[in-house]
Formats: structure tokens, sequence, C-alpha cells
């Protein structure tokens, strides 16, 4: 569905299945963050057909995690698109991270992710993003902030009146309360998180920041 001018996001809706919301950046560098799992990446393209959004036309795609209900489908682009993520995620895919997917079936992907984020700008062609580095849900989860249009897309690291889990490898739920914490002081109209519905409205978005930050912090503050 179109959010915004050049936003599209295409929400999974199913509770059959766990998969990551996808979103689509179109415009100079047309950019694909968290197509989700291989086996079920047919519902973005779809959606997609219907948006009239050219996928095969991706530039980049971002994984703001490395769990494979993120990124398993980045295996179905091209070498040539560019596979971004960041720094710290792409070690950690080297040790636990690598264990996970293990665990849970998948392969990790064989394409290489070319592009290694750090905290800062990230220039789309006449867009620009800010890169946050938000641990906690994973050790080098990342969140993406379109100042321009006052978007917050938080991969997991918080979702309309909830924030991720914690309790798989490299989850800290004390850090990732400091990352909430820092998200919260951004000017957001627009949360698209990971999984769930995208929450519109800034009071709307202040007043899910302020339940999440009082009922975290108050049963992870020992």
């Amino acid at each position: 569905m179109k959010l915004l001018e050049d936003l599209y996001v295409y929400p999974w809706l199913s509770s059959q299945e766990n998969n990551a919301n996808t979103i689509f950046i179109d415009g100079d560098v047309p950019t694909l963050i968290d197509p989700g799992h291989a086996h079920l990446f047919s519902h973005v393209v779809q959606g997609a057909a219907r948006d009239g959004v050219a996928l095969e036309a991706s530039k980049l795609i971002i994984c703001t995690h490395g769990h494979p209900d993120h990124m398993e489908a980045v295996e179905r682009f091209d070498v040539d698109v560019v596979k971004a993520m960041s720094r710290r995620e792409y070690e950690y895919l080297q040790g636990e991270g690598k264990d996970l997917f293990m665990m849970t079936g998948c392969q990790l992907p064989r394409s290489p992710f070319g592009l290694l984020l750090t905290d800062g700008s990230l220039v789309l062609g006449r867009k620009r993003l800010q890169v946050f580095s938000t641990p906690g849900h994973s050790p080098g989860s990342i969140c993406l902030y379109w100042e321009d249009q006052k978007v917050l897309l938080s991969g997991d690291t918080l979702f309309y009146l909830g924030v991720g889990r914690t309790d798989l490898p490299g989850g800290d739920s004390h850090t990732l309360a400091e990352s909430v914490a820092r998200l919260a002081k951004l000017d957001v109209e627009y949360l698209v998180p990971g999984h769930g519905e995208v929450v519109k409205g800034k009071k709307t978005i202040e007043k899910n920041f302020q339940m999440i930050l009082r009922e975290f912090f108050s049963a992870h503050s020992t």
C-alpha cells in the first residue's frame, strides 16, 4: 500500500506464519527494506504489482537486522543489487546470528552485503535517511529515520504497544530500553514497525513511546 509519496508498505497480516513488514522507497535509488522470508516474498510482489511498483528496479536492499524473517529473501535479488545492514549485525551473523538461522531451518543468504552501515546519514539520491544504531533486539539492529517525511522505520526495536523480544541470542533488555529512549526524542508522524500496524499521528506515537518507556523501564529498572 502507498503510505506517502514514494513510500510503500507491505504489511504481513497473516497469523499463520511469522514474517516481517516490507518497505519500499522509490526515487533515484529505489530501496527495499526488510524483504522478509524467501518463501513468503510473493505477497510483496503481489502488493507491489497492484501499486505499480517495480521491485526489479531496486538498487539497494537494507535489512534492519539479521533475523531470517527480515532478510532471507535478499537471496532472490541479483548480485548487482547492493545489500546493506549494520556493521555490528554483520559481525553477529558470523556467530550467534548464524546459529539462529540454522536453528530455524533457514539458510544465510549467499549474496554478499557490500554496504555495512553505521550511525549517520544515508543519501539515496535526493532523499536522505538517518541511520540509528538501536541494539537490544539483536546486537546490530538499526532504525531508519526519514526526517523530511517524519517517518521512523523501526524494525523490531519497537511496535505499536510493544517492543522486540530479547530472549533470542544476542538480545539484551536493558540495551533495548536505551535504544527506545533514544528514538523517543525524534519528531515522528509515521511509525512503520517491522511487525504489526503502521502508527499515524504525532500525538498517538508520542503516547506509544510514553507507554513503552514507562512499562519497559519499570520492568527492567533493577
